[in-house]
């Protein structure tokens, strides 16, 4: 499979699959989206989907390394129980 072939088949593909393509798997105006924003480019290779920088689900942009919100906010992530 091509790098774009695999992107193709973890969103658009997908959510056409589970009968969900009007509403989500690509970006248009009216559908749903949470983002994942890539330090490099995944068509130069697939791995570099591993290179994810921010984050943005519902409207609010992470840092993600710490998860902590950025431009849209200031809100830290709580610890979780076995980082006290």
């Amino acid at each position: 499979m091509s790098p774009i072939e695999a992107l193709r088949a973890s969103t658009i593909n997908g959510a056409e699959y589970l009968g969900m393509g009007d509403d989500l798997g690509s970006l248009e105006a009216g559908k749903l989206a949470d983002l994942v924003i890539l330090g490099k480019n995944p068509l130069d290779g697939i791995e570099n989907s591993d290179s994810v920088e921010m984050v943005m689900i519902n409207g609010r942009l992470y840092d993600a390394p710490t998860m902590n919100e950025v431009i849209t906010g200031n809100t830290k992530r709580m610890p979780h129980w076995w980082e006290k």
